[in-house]
């Protein structure tokens, strides 16, 4: 079993967290963040009780030590940390096939941002 921590910058921002709570805000009326919720939450299950292990299509390594979470064209960037915990960084809605080349920097400034300040 994994534990899946949220990312938090400097400023006590959370981000892959306010865009669940944003869904959450707007699931009363809208069908489509019920479903993004359910997705996600179903995603995040997965890969708490088993890892990158589950492979595709619910996860796929990126490059280094980010992986994505990959619910609908939501994308969760995350990353082991220790032993047993995953760390979700950044998230975006994907549009175009190949994945942006500044989600991807994001994502690794908030991993280095969070090594950093948990040594």
């Amino acid at each position: 079993m994994f534990e899946i921590a949220f990312y938090r910058d400097t400023n006590g921002n959370e981000p892959v967290k306010n865009y669940i709570d944003s869904l959450q805000a707007k699931a009363d009326r809208s069908k489509d963040s019920r479903i993004k919720l359910t997705k996600i939450f179903t995603y995040l299950e997965l890969l708490s009780e088993n890892g990158t292990h589950i492979g595709a299509p619910y996860v796929k390594h990126i490059e280094g030590e980010i992986w994505e979470l990959r619910p609908l064209r939501d994308r969760i960037f995350f990353f082991a940390w220790r032993k047993n915990i995953f760390v979700l960084l950044h998230c975006f809605v994907k549009k175009t096939q190949k994945t942006p080349a500044k989600e991807i920097s994001q994502a690794k400034r908030n991993m280095q941002s969070f090594i950093e300040r948990n040594k």
